[in-house]
């Protein structure tokens, strides 16, 4: 008796660490849910789960089992009056708002109640089926936070970001039906927005390529941005509580909404069958010291849905800092793969912008921005119909984000002694 005793002070008080995590889709009373928990078959159990119709993770904290039941703890959003930390940053109680009970699964289902917290708290059935699995990180603890984390960090620190391969759970929820915008014509391409009705904002998708040729591995790449967008909306959603670092102090600070980007402007810019442009524009803001005033480029091959090298368009656009391994920078090497590499605009461009630009009547602007050293360490491009480039101020520090303007808009054509000799791949009116 005071082995078993020993051992289940020991489960309570060691942290324990997860190997899988197992996706489920299925019902919560008449709520489509979908459900992330650390493996059933394998010690303690603990989770996250989302309505469909929200986005936005609610935390699943680990009861002690019974005769194999799973018994979850259901977190409630904090106030301003719960989810207070300690010195160390510790929330000791954290509010709840129901209570799982699950059965274990049997073929890969889940069923059991949720009931409300509270003695006349109602009960709805749960019904969930397996859809997915990942290898979670050696040293994932079992927690909500656990899987919250391990899951966000492939968002940052793989090129892919999610697949239904490492993050079945976020792909899941994105599977929504997203409302369609009418119809538009770009140079003989046709194009739509798109909206997600539960962050609001649209955005961009081919519907036909001026040459007949597949628009589909360009949608793949529009898709996977805008659910890198809806991703960082959801995660301000979920932050409004304890287990995923919510705090009832810092209320107030954009915890609970979608931080403002559902007020998300995109726009596409540039469409063939060669080269996609669109722009993203907003100021965003969820428990940081600031907020994220931001315009910026996203440009695109159409046929591969790969970052376009603007170093395949412009001489002197060149790879300056190397992401991966910081070897020696071989710049053929960095036009195979330009996401892993920094990019920079070479002195012959910013010469020209430099002297076309319109100097603004403004001299207060002028000088307290101090737009020609701007130029110098902050020049972006994008294009527009009509196969023009619009060099632009991008990636300005909060600070100086008003100093940001359209510095010279220009034909490609008339560039010719600026543009690479693959220019014309991508734009082939340059061959005529």
């Amino acid at each position: 008796m005071r082995l078993i005793a020993l051992a289940s002070i020991l489960l309570l008080t060691t942290p324990a660490f997860a190997d899988d995590a197992v996706t489920y889709r299925g019902t919560l009373g008449t709520h489509d849910i979908v459900v992330e928990l650390t493996d059933p078959d394998v010690g303690v159990v603990a989770g996250r789960y989302s309505y469909m119709a929200k986005g936005g993770d609610i935390p699943l904290d680990t009861l002690e089992d019974a005769d194999g039941t799973i018994r979850l703890s259901e977190e409630a959003p904090c106030t301003e009056t719960t989810c207070i930390s300690d010195d160390s940053g510790d929330i000791s109680e954290k509010p709840v708002g129901a209570l799982w009970t699950l059965l274990p699964p049997v073929d890969g289902k889940l069923t059991g109640t949720w009931k409300a917290e509270g003695k006349a708290g109602k009960t709805l059935d749960i019904t969930l089926t397996e859809i997915g699995r990942r290898v979670l990180p050696e040293g994932t603890e079992v927690s909500p936070y656990g899987l919250y984390t391990s899951a966000s960090e492939l968002m940052f620190a793989t090129p892919d970001g999610f697949t239904s391969d490492n993050a079945p759970y976020e792909i899941a929820k994105m599977d929504v039906t997203l409302e369609e915008g009418p119809v538009e014509t770009m140079d003989g391409s046709e194009y739509r927005y798109v909206t997600d009705p539960r962050s609001k904002f649209p955005f961009p998708r081919v519907v036909s390529l001026a040459d007949g040729s597949s628009p589909d591995a360009a949608n793949t790449a529009l898709a996977v941005r805008h659910a890198a967008i809806n991703y960082s909306a959801f995660d301000c959603l979920a932050q409004i509580y304890g287990g995923f670092g919510g705090q009832g102090d810092m209320l107030g600070m954009g915890a609970g909404t979608l931080a403002d980007f559902d007020s998300e402007s995109v726009m596409l810019t540039y469409l063939s069958p060669t080269v996609l442009g669109w722009t993203e524009g907003g100021s965003t803001f969820c428990q940081g010291a600031y907020p994220n005033n931001h315009f910026d480029s996203y440009i695109i091959e159409t046929q591969t849905g790969a970052s376009l090298p603007l170093g395949k368009v412009f001489k002197d656009w060149t790879a300056t800092a190397n992401y991966v391994d910081d070897a020696p920078i071989d710049q053929a090497v960095a036009l195979q793969s330009p996401d892993n590499y920094g990019w920079q605009a070479g002195q012959p461009l910013i010469d020209y912008v430099i002297a076309n630009r319109t100097v603004s009547d403004d001299v207060s602007y002028e000088t307290e921005c101090g737009i020609n050293d701007l130029i110098a360490s902050s020049l972006g491009v994008r294009f527009a119909e009509g196969d023009k480039a619009i060099f632009s101020l991008v990636g300005l520090p909060h600070v100086i984000f008003a100093c940001g303007d359209d510095l010279v808009t220009v034909d490609l054509a008339d560039i010719p002694d600026l543009l690479a000799p693959t220019a014309k791949d991508y734009f082939p009116s340059l061959a005529k």
